[in-house]
């Protein structure tokens, strides 16, 4: 007859007592099924550790910092890289619709954009080639948040627009508003004017969705047609 059963013997060094158990064939494959189980969940829960974790950290990331994101597929629209098909292909076409949009507005003044939008070098607008003293227009209906001078960009105005839309108008000759001012769109703001460099008269136009930045040529046909701007 087989022998269908296992010793293992347990020996207690100070005391010298033997401990001896007798384990079948059966008892000893479950314990290795087991054993095996167990090492199996242990590689799972290491993966999960060392990938999905961070997968989910990395999604989070992403999430907080859509601005980058969007700066970069506005970059690479102007550039003919990528097509709205390609957005669509990948899902973000609604994405980057939801962030520029606020049509429809008007351009806040008539001219040429000599310079584009450069965050690296800390420019967050356009500037438009414009007629000293010409009227500048709020681009949307909204209310203004700040009238004011500032160090970066001299006379300033700032309106807050429906749905988290901010626009800024800079290097202003003078303000025609005043802060916590119900404007409409169209409204005469204020009048070109220029920096303290030698850039010549131009307005400086920012439009910003919470946080992100929003290239006004996306949105003003006009613009993007009068771009005389050097890729920076």
């Amino acid at each position: 007859m087989k022998n269908n059963f296992f010793s293992v013997v347990l020996i207690n060094q100070k005391s010298k007592q033997n401990f001896s158990i007798n384990l079948s064939k059966h008892t000893v494959y479950l314990i290795l099924l087991l054993c095996c189980s167990c090492f199996v969940s242990f590689i799972i829960l290491v993966y999960q550790a060392y990938y999905q974790i961070p997968n989910i950290k990395q999604h989070a990331i992403i999430h907080n910092n859509k601005k980058d994101i969007i700066v970069l597929l506005n970059e690479l629209k102007d550039e003919n890289l990528i097509t709205d098909s390609t957005l669509l292909k990948y899902k973000l076409l609604n994405e980057y619709d939801s962030f520029n949009q606020i049509a429809p507005i008007v351009k806040p003044v008539e001219g040429i954009i000599t310079r584009g939008v450069n965050t690296q070098k800390k420019h967050y607008g356009i500037d438009i080639a414009a007629s000293l003293k010409s009227d500048v227009h709020a681009t949307q209906d909204g209310i203004v948040i700040l009238s004011d001078e500032t160090k970066k960009l001299g006379k300033t105005i700032i309106i807050a627009h429906p749905n988290n839309y901010y626009s800024i108008y800079g290097h202003l000759y003078k303000t025609k508003c005043t802060a916590r001012e119900f404007i409409k769109k169209g409204q005469t703001i204020g009048l070109v004017g220029q920096a303290d460099s030698n850039e010549g008269p131009h307005l400086h136009f920012e439009i910003w969705k919470n946080n992100i930045i929003i290239d006004p040529r996306n949105l003003i046909k006009e613009y993007k047609e009068n771009d005389v701007s050097i890729k920076e």
